[in-house]
């Protein structure tokens, strides 16, 4: 910093660091801290006479000095300062979760001095996400825990598997939000979403003149996550040619943008979904055996919601409380009756299909407590029993047969019976069309 003469006697420096909204602390080179700011004692609910000359490791309440912390970092930085989340332990019982960056401070020698830290609270930023995650269910407890495990190394690809509707999106955002990148970007596209031609120039942006409308330069995603996450979802729909560049892109961190002649080096973390099964698309010649390889280094598969029916209720409780404030509505929970038919439908569309169908019944619903007949599948039950016409209720094959035969006949007959036509297929399934669809494509029905 430069001041004027006549400003370098006043306390221009600490009404500038009173006014800053992220905690400042300095500490000397033995962590002691030197002079703290107000946003600090907000932070910390210390006054600044009983932070200033006490260790900082005293002040955070650390379980130890964390990898990830910027401060020490700093301290023993040679070069570029690096930055770290940690959690703290506040004097009133709270824990946060802060982002430390630090900027060095040394003599007229270049010695050593000690760092500058700017905290940032992050806790409410990241909350959102981890409430949304519901782990009641046994089996989403382990998958939780080990993408808390994922998130704090240093892998820098993963590979999300499971049905649509599962939450994908949000175990991305967790391994993002739960890691040391989580200050950085966290950039999604659903690679299903955007047309073959304009994929590429999105991922690795493109120079002036790189083609007919490309009057400008453009930053890819590439680009744009740099230090931090790219969550590629729909990873199976990407074209052949377009998978030998991301590879590269992989293997390498390392690309050109289209049109340019020099590399530009990024630090990225790859997180690729997929509903699709890519073995056996890479049996079909459908996905690239080397790109399947080099995604699959760390696996998480996502388990479907009718396989963790514990977390049926906590969900849709979440969901209520989120619809309550969103709608201004005062609903209070759900019926007994509603709750049996919650636990005893399959979602096939997983947690989507259930967070659609509490927002249809949280806008129809008329008392406190949300009941069948505001709930789509209870609609859909009542008319299967009620209309004279109604197609009888669909006898399971014989149990001789596999389960996926099973199944592929059920679909077989579904069509059958609707002379191929897959809405009304899917209605008397009582699954979605784009459920019909996927395993009409598994089990290679027209």
């Amino acid at each position: 910093m430069k001041l004027m003469p006549k400003w370098q006697q006043s306390n221009v420096l600490e009404a500038v660091f009173d006014q800053l909204s992220d905690a400042l602390i300095m500490c000397d080179t033995d962590q002691t801290i030197t002079g703290v700011n107000r946003a600090a004692e907000r932070l910390f609910g210390i006054p600044a006479d009983e932070m200033v000359g006490r260790t900082c490791r005293e002040v955070f309440n650390c379980d130890g000095c964390e990898a990830g912390c910027g401060l020490m970092a700093g301290l023993n930085a040679h070069s570029e300062l690096p930055h770290g989340a940690i959690r703290l332990h506040t004097e009133d019982g709270r824990e946060r979760l802060v982002l430390i960056r630090t900027s060095l401070v040394t003599g007229h020698r270049g010695e050593k001095q000690g760092v500058v830290a700017t905290i940032k609270d992050i806790t409410e930023e990241v909350a959102p996400i981890k409430r949304e995650v519901i782990a009641e269910s046994e089996a989403m407890r382990e998958v939780l825990s080990f993408v808390r495990k994922v998130a704090a190394s240093e892998a820098t690809t993963v590979l999300l598997e499971g049905e649509n509707g599962t939450g994908k999106d949000l175990i991305a955002k967790t391994l993002h939000y739960e890691s040391a990148r989580q200050a950085e970007p966290f950039i999604a596209i659903n690679c299903a979403a955007i047309p073959e031609t304009l994929l590429e120039s999105e991922l690795f942006g493109y120079e002036k003149g790189a083609f007919t409308d490309a009057r400008s330069q453009k930053r890819g995603l590439f680009e744009l996550a740099d230090k931090g996450t790219l969550f590629l979802d729909e990873i199976g729909e990407i074209p052949l040619t377009l998978q030998a560049k991301l590879l590269r892109v992989l293997e390498e961190q390392s690309f050109r943008r289209l049109g340019g002649l020099k590399d530009i080096q990024v630090d990225l973390r790859f997180v690729a979904a997929t509903n699709k099964n890519l073995r056996e698309a890479v049996r079909e010649g459908a996905f690239r055996q080397d790109l399947y390889f080099r995604l699959n280094v760390i696996q998480i598969v996502i388990p479907p919601l009718r396989e963790r029916t514990e977390d049926i209720i906590p969900l849709t409780n979440f969901f209520i409380d989120h619809y309550n404030r969103k709608f201004k509505r005062h609903i209070e929970g759900v019926s007994p009756e509603a709750r049996d038919l919650l636990l005893s439908h399959d979602w096939p569309g997983n947690v989507r299909e259930l967070r659609n169908a509490i927002e249809r019944a949280m806008i129809l619903e008329d008392s406190s407590l949300i009941t069948p007949a505001s709930l789509p599948i209870s609609i859909s039950r009542a008319e299967a029993r009620q209309s004279p016409s109604a197609e009888p209720e669909m006898r399971f094959p014989d149990f001789g047969l596999s389960l996926a035969e099973n199944e592929r006949q059920l679909l077989a007959r579904a069509l059958e019976k609707t002379n191929g036509n897959q809405t009304q297929a899917a209605r008397l399934l009582r699954i979605t069309r784009d459920t019909l669809r996927y395993k009409m494509k598994k089990y290679n029905l027209r």
